[in-house]
């Protein structure tokens, strides 16, 4: 996924454990700020989409004027989120004239570029790259078809349950008439034959088999809550075990990566967050799975952790995960001015283990 994104240099002593104990101690949640480089995502909505067959480097600011370069293909009128916070798709007004003849389509993030202008931060594109005919044949976005699939799984769900419940209650209230019938039957008979004493005997009972009956479901109450109270300890316990495992499972791997060797730990520690923190961390594939936010320090000063955030948009939805830093596999380039950091495990596993509270 492409993603736009602004790091934040904080620097980390490598050289004294004394820091790394205070900071680890300090458990007080931070307030949030603007970045520099970060924008609302509400700010989609509107801005211009532009086009350009070659492809480009979001990595890199764009000459001023650049977009003159480019095919205006149309503007953003609305965003796609799933289930879990991401941003899926935006709805894109494409052709037509002053809004006349225009038609909606729908297009992944995935496939966007967010790019700025040299020097100007406040100055933002949104760039595909595609051909014209690859635009002009994507599918019409029907926003009535998919909220009428939408309430039309719900209604049918609903007609469905509805159905059920009135069958059940129908079966429940004829079995309940038989058996009121049936007691009353023989309550009459037993009233004949034993007269006056019978009866009040049989008032007794009664009152016996209320106080029965109300034991005998204050204790199944009991039984269940308790039945429940275990389910909820046994659900948790394998959760965390789990997550125990998903970690445990993790070992440092050794790619090889072409232009690239393994650093040494000496090595690393020299280097200061300014130039690991916003690191993407990478998969077997090269795959990005998360981006380094955070390095924790032992006493010793020794690198002992990594705080990884996974999943999310744009800084939005993403989940801090803490993983050893002893399963991170660090490669350097020839010349040491580029480093890759590595790990045995997909995004997917990342985002099962425990949420990271600092």
């Amino acid at each position: 996924m492409k993603r736009f994104l602004s790091t934040t240099a904080v620097v980390v002593a490598l050289s004294t454990g004394a820091y790394a104990q205070s900071n680890t101690a300090n458990m007080d949640m931070n307030a949030v700020e603007f970045q520099q480089g970060d924008f609302y995502a509400s700010d989609l909505i509107g801005m211009r989409v532009y086009n350009s067959e070659n492809e480009v480097d979001a990595s890199q600011a764009v000459a001023d004027g650049a977009e003159t370069e480019w095919d205006d293909i149309g503007e953003i009128n609305d965003i796609i989120v799933a289930k879990d916070g991401s941003v899926r798709a935006v709805i894109l007004g494409v052709g037509g004239f002053l809004g006349i003849g225009e038609r909606d389509v729908a297009i992944s993030m995935d496939d966007i570029s967010v790019l700025s202008e040299d020097g100007d931060m406040g100055d933002r594109f949104l760039v595909v790259s595609t051909t014209k005919e690859a635009l002009e044949s994507l599918p019409e976005f029907d926003r009535d078809m998919n909220d009428d699939a939408m309430n039309g799984d719900t209604m049918e769900q609903n007609a469905e349950a509805t159905a059920e419940n009135a069958e059940q209650t129908a079966e429940n209230a004829a079995e309940n008439t038989e058996q009121m019938a049936e007691n009353a039957a023989e309550e009459t008979e037993q009233m004949a034959e034993n007269a006056a004493a019978e009866t009040e005997q049989a008032a007794e009972n009664t009152e016996q088999m209320a106080e029965n009956a109300a034991e005998e479901t204050e204790q199944a109450a009991e039984n269940a809550a308790a039945e429940t109270e275990q389910a909820a300890e046994n659900a948790a316990q394998e959760t965390e075990q789990m997550a125990d495992n998903a970690t445990n499972e993790m070992t440092r791997p050794n790619y090889e990566v072409e232009g690239y060797q393994n650093a040494e730990m000496a090595e690393v520690e020299q280097l200061t967050s300014e130039e690991i923190n916003g690191s993407y961390v990478y998969g077997a594939n090269d795959e990005t799975v998360g981006e380094i936010d955070n390095l924790m320090v032992g006493d010793d000063g020794k690198l002992t952790g990594a705080v990884i955030n996974v999943g999310g948009f744009l800084g939005i939805g993403e989940k801090p995960v803490l993983v050893e830093f002893d399963k991170i596999q660090v490669m350097k380039n020839a010349d040491g001015s580029d480093y890759r950091f590595y790990i045995d495990s997909t995004e997917e596993r990342l985002e099962a283990l425990p949420e990271y509270e600092d």
